[in-house]
């Protein structure tokens, strides 16, 4: 019995390993073909259980919105799709609803676009986000200890 569940784990494993393959790849062509045309803003929140939102978000030198790209979904079968709602638009002087019909996950994204296309502009790095493992391990350190 344990067995057959050990069996039936790796199987999803595996499964969830293609499809994650397969969404990356997904997700490099459509950045190579807008990034191909000019500069691309990225943009993500992510949905722990609730959907997450990528956005690419391809602008010309002024900042205004030429093409963007939405990712959308809880599983590996997300897959990116056209939105015209923003195209025109510029990047930094959209604020949360100048544009309709736009869920909370798209503008979570569309600011964190935003942010890290400031910070690019401005010659910083944008911060790495952190992972489920360092969020827990960070549960566990003692107090005023730093990560090396």
């Amino acid at each position: 019995m344990i067995f057959l569940i050990l069996a039936v784990i790796a199987v999803m494993f595996i499964v969830q390993t293609f499809f994650g393959y397969w969404q990356v790849k997904n997700f490099n062509k459509n950045y190579g073909e807008m990034k191909s045309q000019n500069r691309v803003a990225i943009g993500r929140a992510k949905g722990l259980i609730t959907n997450g939102v990528v956005l690419l978000i391809r602008i010309d030198r002024q900042a205004v919105i030429q093409e963007v790209r939405k990712m959308q979904g809880t599983t590996v079968f997300a897959r990116f799709k056209k939105m015209d709602a923003l195209n025109g638009k510029h990047l930094l002087k959209l604020e949360e609803g100048s544009v309709p019909k736009l869920d909370k996950f798209t503008w979570k994204a569309l600011k964190d676009a935003q942010h890290v296309y400031k910070v690019v502009q401005a010659g910083g790095e944008p911060a790495q986000p952190t992972s489920i493992f360092q969020k827990i391990t960070g549960l566990f350190k003692k107090k005023g200890e730093v990560n090396n």
